[in-house]
């Protein structure tokens, strides 16, 4: 689920701060005792062996800041995992785990302020599964719940890690932004996530059941905003529901065709 892949790559991050914050705390020490026996080697009254007092100097800072430096480590560690994990729950869908709506928006944003700087090209996709509440009707809303969750991690699995944005829009409705992709290249992608979906079993307990999704696919271009994105891929996807379902529809075909 999203929210898992975000949970995992926080917590590799926590993990890295947590060893850096160690080794800083480690390193200022030693560096203290080595000054410390630098200082007292050169002008202090110390053994004949000044070599060996400066071994031992160090050796004892490094005992006594090894178990500091873990245990602030350690809280640092669980400081960051706690705050990435609230900062996870605030932005994605507690079911499926994928980015919420005001999420989406944010990031979407973020894009269209990097594509004004690079002039490069995204897509916006809107998809939704086919008869939905049919389907709740008939199996059950668990099960249904179950579905948004399989579609969640089939979409995931299917999108181009960091270059592609998931999110769950409302209902059984997600939404997908395709950085660097055109409208054309991004109906490729959406087909093939169509196809997934479409050969994929659903199971809860010993049911089972298949569904279909609809797509529609529109550019997302950094001279207008994402309403406008939005309400274009809309009404592609209006225009795969009216025309049979389980199908993509993508904005700039239809317009060339036209």
């Amino acid at each position: 689920m999203g929210r898992d892949y975000q949970l995992l790559d926080a917590g590799s991050g926590a993990v890295t701060r947590a060893f850096t914050f160690f080794a800083f705390v480690l390193a200022a020490a030693l560096s203290l005792a080595t000054i410390f026996a630098v200082l007292v080697a050169r002008f202090g009254q110390i053994p004949a062996d000044s070599h060996e007092f400066i071994s031992v100097t160090v050796l004892i800072a490094t005992c006594v800041a090894a178990p500091m430096g873990a245990m602030a480590a350690q809280n640092q560690y669980r400081v960051d995992q706690y705050n990435s994990t609230l900062h996870a729950m605030a932005s994605t869908d507690p079911l499926t785990g994928l980015l919420n709506r005001r999420s989406f928006e944010k990031l979407a944003h973020e894009e269209i302020a990097r594509m004004q700087r690079t002039q490069t090209n995204a897509s916006i996709a809107l998809f939704d599964l086919d008869h939905f509440k049919q389907f709740n009707d008939m199996h059950g809303h668990a099960f249904g719940d179950r579905v948004l969750t399989e579609i969640a991690s089939i979409s995931h699995s299917e999108l181009r890690g960091p270059f592609d944005r998931l999110g769950r829009w409302g209902g059984e409705e997600f939404v997908i932004l395709m950085s660097n992709l055109t409208p054309e290249q991004a109906e490729a992608v959406c087909e093939r996530l169509r196809r997934r979906i479409e050969r994929a079993t659903m199971t809860y307990k010993d049911r089972t059941a298949l569904v279909t999704a609809s797509f529609g696919v529109a550019p997302l271009r950094a001279d207008r905003g994402l309403a406008q994105a939005l309400e274009e891929a809309d009404e592609m996807l209006y225009q795969a529901k009216n025309t049979g379902r389980n199908k993509v529809v993508c904005a700039r075909k239809l317009r060339s065709v036209a």
